[in-house]
């Protein structure tokens, strides 16, 4: 299955997901797909890089480990990070009345199957 089928098909199950793409963690995205433009994908991932580094040391500062997934859920949309590998993150973007849990569920089913392509 490509990326691209990856990312539609993971818009299309989680109620309230406009978009989704593939991100590496330096900021530069691999691969998006989107139905709804509720921000910018260049300011995303450009914004994903500091985010996925801040996010990293508060875990290693905290002594948690790596981090698996974080989120910042806002007024306009929710975004939710999962990594993929050390390098690289999937990103969806929901609605605020999206369904976040379904999001994470469907994130913890779609990684495996594209975790090593990378």
């Amino acid at each position: 299955m490509s990326f691209s089928e990856v990312l539609k098909e993971t818009v299309e199950r989680i109620p309230g997901a406009v978009a989704s793409l593939i991100v590496a963690s330096d900021g530069i995205p691999v691969e998006e797909y989107k139905v709804e433009n509720l921000l910018d994908f260049n300011d995303l991932s450009a914004e994903a890089s500091t985010f996925i580094k801040d996010v990293e040391l508060a875990s290693e500062e905290l002594r948690l480990g790596r981090a698996k997934e974080f989120s910042l859920i806002a007024d306009r949309c929710g975004i939710i990070m999962h990594r993929i590998t050390s390098e690289y993150y999937f990103c969806v973007v929901i609605r605020p009345d999206g369904n976040y849990g379904k999001a994470r569920f469907v994130l913890k089913t779609v990684i495996p199957k594209i975790e090593k392509e990378f």
